[in-house]
């Protein structure tokens, strides 16, 4: 696997698999990513849209949230990064 940190999570947060930084609370950080992504979820319910990622962009990192495979996926760092990741869970 590459060195781009991500973590697989359920949707309920739940942590699957991943790789994250050693100083992050990796429990927290997957709640918060659940939490970000359902709220982006119920906005676009209202008018009748879906969500296709939600975004939250750092000073130096973004993390990118997207539906996969039935789970979450958050990637830390850019959309290159997020297919990368991406094509390597796939294998």
């Amino acid at each position: 696997m590459s060195n781009v940190e991500y973590a697989l999570i359920k949707r309920d947060g739940m942590y699957i698999k991943g790789k994250l930084p050693e100083h992050l609370e990796r429990d927290k950080f997957c709640i918060m990513c659940a939490a970000a992504f359902g709220a982006g979820l119920t906005a676009h319910r209202e008018y009748g849209d879906s969500v296709k990622e939600v975004v939250i962009r750092g000073e130096n990192k973004n993390v990118y949230i997207v539906p996969w495979e039935g789970h979450l996926l958050a990637v830390i760092g850019n959309r290159e990064d997020m297919k990368n990741v991406k094509k390597e869970l796939k294998s």
